[in-house]
This record gives structure tokens, sequence and C-alpha cells, in this order.
């Protein structure tokens, strides 16, 4: 159980004593939806104690009614035998006066007052549930829906608050009589739950063809069998999960993937794979135990695994180029029975139109995804809460865990221990590409799910209908808006625009102090008096100086940030065509380097390399960008003028540079600094001996390793300039994990390094992170007035 606030109060300091056996408890935190009120009924029942529980929009109340000795008792277990999906952040005791209750029950919810507990998010399928599905003595057996007190949607179904039936799209559906005997069951697993249904009462399946004809059967197994032979068939279908539509096809058949790519409009970017079991996933891929267990846990994300040789994928045209590919186990039981049935793996990719956000209404699914999907299949059970699958992966030797995308089974609670000015609203709006938003409400913090890209006008609605819905939800109404220092993201403008409507005030961050500031909260450093290196590294950010900051130094220490430097600055052109094409970076980055004239002319036209070169000469934009370095050297090797995803190229580096060390090892690498004595111009230094290994021919896998190993010396220079022992990391260059075993195998005997936790290191962390910088703006004008207060001491 995570660290909680205890607070226990009574006439007599104590609430096991005094005027009469009895005890109010309040428990908050994630106790919703969880099985919380069965669990302190069940307990309740089995000590003997009388009295209620109940779902308030603060949490957890109990009334408890008993000798002093049981009722102490009685509390400790409450704390240490929570169900395993609970998280208790706060638990109060308070003596009551006895009354008279011959009995214990689960009486009815509160919904009046503030919400002010943890939101719940959707559970994957748990074991008992997968056993049942497929038994055929159950009588849930290929119901598609089946669910209980440990598994199945809770965000995405849900209303308002408190957690109760009536308040999630499960109102709809009215328990049979059957169900409703278990639900009233103390001793059934599904005593009160939520979610239960069957498929006399429960969800129904429909299906239509991409023209919207409707095809109709009488049993869900005939429409799951249906969908299989379509499959087998090459045939796309889109099929309605936990928080939105998914794309399936055979991940054998690389003519269904490349279709399917055609359709999706995705040249390259690689798709996720679902497999029926483990076993199975174990023989296509290299599954350690720290995997399995994400991959099985209530959480069910996919993970990146290095994929085995002899395996059955059209592994091509499903990571091209790649060595690891995202696989997943079946978290919803719709996904579990058709994956069983199939028995291959299937592609299961998010159902979206161009960049656009994951399509969740029945309408648009019809109306949109029949360009895509032969097949469309759909169930009548509503979608509140949109979300993609979250995805991470594990450091090759280290096994860090590194988000890449925060979104299903783990919004929208952050769990932060230490919660300054606790009763202030606060809203942190994020950045503009992958993005997300923070609430701060009545001691809580919540970080949406990943929400998408901004320079999408549909991402932009989706962005904004989650932002309100989650504030009605919460009752939230902030007292301040927090924004991204860059004037033309959507977020600033909307910010500014809220702020106006609700006369609160507005709060700017600059971007890369936002990225320092999330991973300093997430490692509780906020409060550090030690100094500690910020290593700031992305695509891009709007810097004070109006220019694109992107490979950042920073110091943090005692409620300051200060910017120390940076990899070395160089002419940004072409706005962001230069994100796209790895070539103009390259000769951007080169513009000093007479040698890269030959390697780079040849991958313009005559008019390009004219024209480019001019603008370079003018440029008075700079740019001090990792990820253009990244993109830059990745064109200099040869791994692409062009990409089609962000950081494409960047991780074609990171598979050349990871192929080189699986042969040879993490020791001895080269470092293209070695025997360097310069602490400036580090960045060009690399460039230059990257160009005279091109052209003496060395083994691009090795110079692709040197590179990354250069990246931790410039690291490891830079901390012993500054004289600091810790050493902070974020922005999305850190979602590279063989830089992250790097970074480990080399700096952690000698340095205390910090990571991203609970957040990807990826702009998803920026709206965290502004919270997190107006935490030490407030709190520095405390510490201000304390250095003042200890100065006059001084002098009197």
């Amino acid at each position: 159980m995570p660290n909680t606030k205890e607070h226990i109060t009574s006439p007599q300091n104590s609430p096991f004593g005094g005027r009469g056996a009895g005890l109010f408890i309040h428990l908050q935190g994630r106790v919703q939806g969880v099985g919380f009120r069965p669990f302190v009924y069940q307990l309740a029942k089995k000590m003997q104690i009388k009295g209620w529980v109940n779902n308030t929009v603060e949490g957890v109340k109990i009334a408890a009614y008993g000798d002093t000795q049981t009722l102490e008792d009685f509390y400790k277990r409450l704390l240490s035998e929570a169900p395993n999906l609970a998280k208790i952040t706060s638990h109060t005791a308070q003596s009551i006066d006895c009354e008279d209750f011959t009995d214990f029950n689960i009486i009815e919810s509160e919904s009046e007052g503030k919400p002010n507990l943890l939101i719940s998010p959707d559970f994957a399928l748990c074991q008992n549930c997968k056993i049942e599905l497929t038994d055929p003595h159950n009588r849930r057996k290929d119901y598609a829906f089946i669910t209980c007190t440990q598994c199945g949607p809770r965000y995405s179904i849900l209303q308002s608050l408190p957690y109760d039936r009536e308040k999630t799209t499960m109102q709809d559906f009215e328990m049979c009589p059957t169900c409703a005997a278990e639900y009233q069951n103390i001793n059934d697993r599904r005593y009160y739950s939520q979610t239960n249904s069957c498929q006399v009462c429960g969800i129904q399946i429909q299906l239509f063809e991409a023209t919207k004809n409707e095809i109709k059967f009488e049993k869900q197994h005939e429409y799951i069998d249906f969908i299989k032979q379509k499959i087998t068939a090459g045939k796309i279908i889109a099929l309605k999960g936990i928080g939105g539509y998914l794309l399936l096809t055979d991940a054998t058949s690389e003519q269904a993937i490349w279709k399917l790519r055609k359709r999706k409009n995705r040249p390259t970017k690689p798709f996720a794979v679902l497999y029926p079991d483990a076993e199975f996933l174990a023989k296509e891929v290299f599954l350690n135990q720290e995997a399995l267990s994400h991959l099985e846990s209530e959480t069910s994300p996919i993970v990146l695994l290095p994929f085995r040789e002899n395996n059955s994928l059209a592994i091509k045209a499903i990571a091209p180029n790649l060595d690891k590919i995202g696989v997943m186990l079946p978290y919803a039981p719709l996904l579990a029975l058709l994956a069983e049935g199939f028995q291959k793996p299937l592609i299961a990719t998010s159902a979206n139109i161009s960049n656009a956000p994951i399509i969740y209404q029945d309408t648009e699914a019809l109306e949109k995804l029949g360009s895509i999907a032969d097949f469309i299949l759909t169930h009548n059970r509503e979608i509140v809460f949109p979300q993609d699958d979250s995805v991470i992966q594990l450091s090759d030797v280290h096994q860090t865990p590194i988000v890449l995308r925060r979104a299903r089974g783990f919004a929208p609670t952050f769990l932060y221990e230490k919660m300054p000015n606790a009763e202030e609203c606060i809203l942190a709006m994020g950045a503009m590409l992958k993005s997300s938003f923070t609430i701060q409400h009545a001691g809580n913090l919540y970080v949406s799910q990943y929400l998408g890209d901004l320079d999408n006008f549909d991402t932009q609605n989706h962005f904004q209908n989650t932002l309100k819905k989650l504030s009605q939800l919460l009752k939230a109404e902030p007292s301040i808006i927090l924004k991204d220092a860059h004037p033309q993201y959507p977020t600033s403008e909307w910010a500014n625009e809220w702020a106006k409507l609700s006369q609160v005030r507005v709060e700017s961050i600059q971007h890369h102090e936002a990225h320092f500031g999330a991973v300093l909260a997430e490692n509780h450093l906020l409060e550090s008096d030690v100094p500690i290196l910020g290593i700031i590294w992305d695509g891009t950010g709007y810097g004070t100086d109006g220019n694109i900051w992107g490979g950042e130094f920073f110091i943090y220490q005692n409620f300051s940030f200060e910017r120390i430097g940076n990899i070395g600055e160089f002419s940004h052109i072409l706005g962001d065509k230069m994100a796209r094409e790895p070539r103009i970076s390259a000769l951007a980055f080169c513009q000093e380097i007479p040698e890269a004239k030959a390697l780079l002319q040849a991958k313009f036209s005559t008019i390009e390399w004219q024209n480019y070169s001019q603008l370079l000469a003018k440029s008075s934009l700079k740019t001090s960008s990792m990820g253009r370095l990244f993109d830059a050297v990745a064109s200099l090797v040869g791994l692409g003028d062009t990409q089609s995803y962000e950081g494409e190229t960047a991780l074609y580096l990171e598979v050349l540079a990871r192929k080189y060390i699986k042969k040879n090892g993490f020791k001895p690498l080269k470092s293209y600094l070695e025997n360097t004595s310069s602490t400036t111009n580090l960045t060009q230094i690399i460039l230059q001996n990257i160009i005279k290994d091109l052209k003496n021919n060395r083994e691009k896998e090795e110079i692709a390793a040197t590179f990354h190993q250069s990246l931790v010396d410039l690291i490891h220079q830079k901390a012993n300039t500054a004289q600091i022992k810790h050493i902070a990391f974020s922005g999305g260059v850190f979602q590279n994990s063989l830089l992250i075993d790097l970074l480990k195998e080399h700096l952690s005997k000698e340095f205390s390094l910090y990571f991203h936790q609970q957040l990807s290191p990826n702009d998803e962390c920026i709206s965290l992170g502004q919270w997190a910088c107006y935490q030490v703006i407030e709190q520095k004008k405390t510490y201000n007035i304390y250095k003042k207060n200890k100065l006059k001491k001084l002098c009197v």
C-alpha cells in the first residue's frame, strides 16, 4: 500500500475508547470501482460489526459499531487487506456515539458536495472472468462483456460521481433476476459489481458492412465466428473496444497489412500486435518476467519487445526497419474471444483517420471507418471518455520502464504523495504535440490520457471535450490556468480566452522548465536544497530568447531553475518541414563543416541546394534541438532523408546502434569526445568525427553506437564541469531505451540518476510539469521570505 495521510481525532485523542464503541471512518484515494464496499461489508460481517458503508463524492465512508478492540482490529484490517486494485491515499477515524444498528449494510451513495477522490481507470480482464469466458458450464461463456468487481470499464463509462451503475453508461442495462441475485449475494464475487450483466440483460453486438448494411445473428459467438472468417480472408475489421474503435487484421498477412497501411495513410509507422496468450507470445518475442508482469497486469498496456527471427509475423510490413514490435494480450473479453478463436496474431491499432483522435462514437464510426474497414463490429454500451491503448517499453539491459503513451489503464489519476496548496484548483494546459492536461482539485491530481497532436482540428475538439467532461465530473473551477510560453499553441490561446471569461489568473511556463519540473515532481525533488542537473532533450520548444530550444542543460536548487547552456545553436529554416525532412537538419547542423558538402549535396536538387543555402546564410532563428541532431546524424548515415512519423529516423539510428552493441557489448565503447579538451562546440566535434568516419568507410552500426556513447560523455562532462552529482532527464529523446541503458551503465556509479516514473518523458508530461513549476513559483515566495528573515536575525 502506498504512503497515506493519516488523521485520527476524538475527544480522548483516540477513536478506540471513550463514549460508546462507535467509529466513523473516511477513506480516500482509489476506493471506488475496485470492490471496496463489498470488501468492507464482508469484513464487517465476519467481525460481527454493525453499521453501514457507502460511496460519496469524497471517497468511502463507514460507520462501525462494536467493542473497542474489534473496532481497532477492523480499522487496521481495512488498511492492510484492502482490494488489490485500491490505492488508499488518506484515512481518518473518529469516535462517534453508539447507535442501535442490528446489522451492517451498504447504504445509498451520496452525490452532494465537492468530489475528492481518485477516479479508477479501466481495468483489464481478470483471470477469473477469463476462465469463465470459455467454460462450457458457465452461463457467461462467450459473453463478450463479462466483468466483475476486479475488471472491466470504469473511467471510460463514467458520467458522474460517485461511482455507481446509474452514474455510468451501464444504467441503460437493467439486470436480469439472475444477475440481480449475484449482485445481492455476499458470497458471490460479483457482489455489488456495478458493471454486472450477462447475455440475457447485457450489452448487444451489432455488425455492419462498410456500406452500413447490417448483418444480424442470434448469438454473440456467431458474430465472433463471422469476424474470424473475414480476417482469415484478409479483411480489415473495425471493432469497438473499451476506449474506442480498433482496426484489426491478420498480422501474418503482408497483403492485408499493406492494404491497411494504404487505407489508413500510414506508410511506415509500426502497428501493435495482439496475441491470444502469453504462451504463444513467448514463441515469437523475447519475453521476460518483467515484461509479462506488465502485459498481465490490470493496466495491460502494449509493451515493446524484440522479436524472434522465426516468428509467424509479416514483420517487414508491421514494423519496417525496426527490431521491436508492440505486443499486447487481450485486455477486454471481446478481444479475448476473437484472439482465442483466431489463434494467430492480429494487428490491433487505433481506428482514426490520418492523425485524428481515436473514433469512439458509433455514428462517426459508421460514417468514417467504412473507407478503411470492410466490416464494423460495434455494441450498444456508450463510451464517455475515449482512450487509446497505453504503450510502454523496458530497456534491454537494466529493464527500466519507459512510458511512451499513457492512456487506458492509467489515466486519469496521478498518484502524488505531498500536495502543496491542496485546496487550490489549478488547470495546466500542456503543450502542442502529444497533448494532455492536468487538474489539481480538492487535494488530488488528475493527468488526462494522451489526447494527440493539436495541429489537427478534430484533436483540438477532442481535447476541449475531454477537459470539459472531466472538469464537470470533478466540479472543478480553476483559480489559475497554466500554459506553455509559446503564444501560438492552441492550448495557450484557449488558456487566455478561458482566463478572461472566468476572470482568473493565467501564467506562462517555459516548455523545457516544465519538462524538468515534471521529472522533479515525479521523483519528489521539488524541495531539493542540493543542485540537480536537468538534461532536457527533445525536438522543439519555445525559448525565452525567441529561439527553438531542445538540447538544454538546467540546474535546479532551492526553488530556482537556471539554464546553464545547450548542445550548441544552429540555424533553423523552413519551419515544420525541417522536422519532417532529416536531410534539412543535416544541412543546417553541418553548415560550418566544409567536408559535409560531398555527403549532403546529392540529397537535394540543384535549386533546393541553392535556396536552402541562401536561407541558412540569412537565418537569424536558431535551434539547439537534440531531436534535430538525431535527425541530422540519421540522414548522414543514410537512414532516411524524409520521415512519415515523428522520430522515425531517430528510431532507425537507435536500432543500428543496438545491433552493434548486441554484437560487441557495452565495453569498450568508443566516443567522439575522447581526448577532447574543449568544453564548447562539442556537438560540432561529434559531427566532424562522424563525417570523418563516413569518409573512412567505418561501419555504420559502429558510428551509430559511438554517437550514442558520445551523448553520454557529453552529459558526463557537463555534470563534472558543474560539479553536480544528481542528474534528472526529460524530453522525447529519453524514450530511447538504448540511451537509458548507456546512461545507467556508465553514470549510475558516479551520479544519482532520475527518470520519469508514471509519465512519458515526451510532451505528455508537460501539463504536470507546468503544475510543478507553478508550485515552485509559489514555494519560492515562501523560501525568499524565510531567507530574508534569517538574514535579519543574523544582522541583529
